[in-house]
This record gives C-alpha cells, sequence and structure tokens, in this order.
C-alpha cells in the first residue's frame, strides 16, 4: 500500500516556507491557498495516492514565486517532474503576466490542471473590501485568457472556472 510521505512531507515543507505569508487579505495564512487548490482537485477525483506528483505541485506551486525557495531547492527535494510543474506555474516576471498566461498553452497537463484551480480558487477568495467590482471582473476576465490556454486538460474544472467566470462578469 502507499503511503503519504511525500505528499506529507511536502505539506510541511510548504506550512515551513510559506510561513507567516498571508493572502491578500492580510488575515488568512496564505498555505490555506494550495490545501484549498488540492480540496478543489479532492472534489474533481484526483487523490494523494494515484496523483501524488500533481497533489504535491500544487501544495508547492507559488513557493518559487512568492518566497525565497528556487526551482533548484524544489527539484532537489521532490524531483524534477514536480520542478517542471512548479517553474511552470511561476511566472518569471512580473511585468510579463500577458505572456505567461498565453504560454500555459504550452504547459503540461498537470500544470493546466492546478492553474484552472489556482484561479477558481481565487475567484472564489476575492472579498468585497478589497477587489471593487471592476477589478473582480477585470480578474475574471483575465481566468478567460486560462480557460482557454488550460481548459483542455480537465473538463470539469474547465467547467467550474467557466461558471465562476460567467457569475462574476454577470452572464
Amino acid at each position: 500500500m502507499k503511503d503519504f510521505v511525500n505528499y506529507w512531507n511536502a505539506l510541511n515543507y510548504a506550512f515551513i516556507k510559506y510561513g507567516d505569508l498571508k493572502r491578500k487579505s492580510g488575515e488568512i495564512p496564505y498555505i490555506i491557498h494550495p490545501i484549498r487548490i488540492s480540496s478543489i482537485l479532492r472534489a474533481v477525483g484526483f487523490s494523494e495516492f494515484d496523483d501524488e506528483e500533481l497533489m504535491i505541485a500544487a501544495l508547492l506551486h507559488d513557493l518559487v514565486e512568492d518566497t525565497d525557495v528556487n526551482i533548484d531547492e524544489v527539484k532537489e527535494k521532490f524531483g524534477d517532474k514536480i520542478a517542471l510543474i512548479v517553474n511552470q506555474l511561476t511566472i518569471q516576471d512580473k511585468d510579463l503576466k500577458e505572456e505567461y498566461l498565453e504560454n500555459l498553452k504550452h504547459a503540461s497537463r498537470e500544470s493546466k490542471i492546478i492553474k484552472l484551480a489556482d484561479r477558481l480558487d481565487n475567484l472564489l477568495d476575492m472579498p468585497e473590501n478589497l477587489w471593487s467590482k471592476k477589478r473582480q471582473k477585470q480578474y475574471a476576465t483575465q481566468a478567460k485568457i486560462i480557460l482557454k490556454n488550460c481548459g483542455d486538460a480537465h473538463q470539469e474544472l474547465a467547467s467550474r472556472l467557466k461558471t465562476e467566470i460567467d457569475e462574476i462578469l454577470g452572464k
């Protein structure tokens, strides 16, 4: 029987590395976001047993972008495939975000799946005291690019993301 050792090691590592980092609200610990992404992935049929690399990469997907962790450290601790997924999900230059979003169409299936769940979670977590209606609509409009470039990776996640986008945009 397969165990959870690698997943638990990744979860522990993520807790340590995300540390005191908070979500944009300033109240919620950042680690909640990758945990919610894992929950979204579980809800559509993925598991730590059968999809270990995907689930670990989901926990680690923002580490390189938002902490002092570099991709070599991810590779050393969790292997080439997880490092590749995390790297594909890392915005290398904030000024090139549109290019990053377009390049997602060339990403691995695992990266696309995580990106769909990531944006879904972000759309579900836009407190109105921090996100104006205009900003919410801009973010949802940007999510349409993700849907276009990643939607082929998982139909149910794509459908859930589309539903949330449409709700925000009032369609």
